[in-house]
């Protein structure tokens, strides 16, 4: 500009915005909240807000191999033996991530995120 000062435009502002809300540090204290949120939904039985938490987690850049274990032990400690198909999904989840990659993976995580949150739940062995 004639004035020699730079503008910054609202779309700058919004998108700068928009990025730094799905920062995390993933060796923080916000990384185990959104964990923490995602495990909350699927234990209430809520696959909206499971997916949600997925999808912000994804969306921050968290390691989808770190989903998939997190998904394969809620299968296990949650769902246990109400369902044990429950870990089947999860662990099939974790094989299409490893081998498909990202971003086709998230349909995977999604899938089993999903059908953990609608499963019985159960803590017995």
């Amino acid at each position: 500009h004639a004035d020699g000062k730079r503008r910054i435009s609202l779309p700058t502002i919004e998108d700068a915005v928009q990025h730094r809300a799905l920062r995390y540090d993933k060796a923080g204290e916000q990384h185990y909240d959104v964990i923490s949120a995602l495990h909350k939904s699927m234990r209430g039985s809520d696959p909206d807000a499971s997916v949600y938490w997925l999808a912000k987690m994804l969306e921050a850049g968290e390691d989808p191999l770190y989903i998939a274990r997190r998904l394969i032990r809620f299968a296990s400690e949650d769902i246990g033996m109400a369902d044990p198909q429950a870990l089947v999904v999860a662990m099939a989840a974790q094989q299409a991530v490893h081998f498909i990659g990202m971003p086709e993976g998230n349909l995977a995580l999604a899938e089993a995120a999903i059908y953990l949150a609608t499963a019985p739940k159960s803590n017995s062995v």
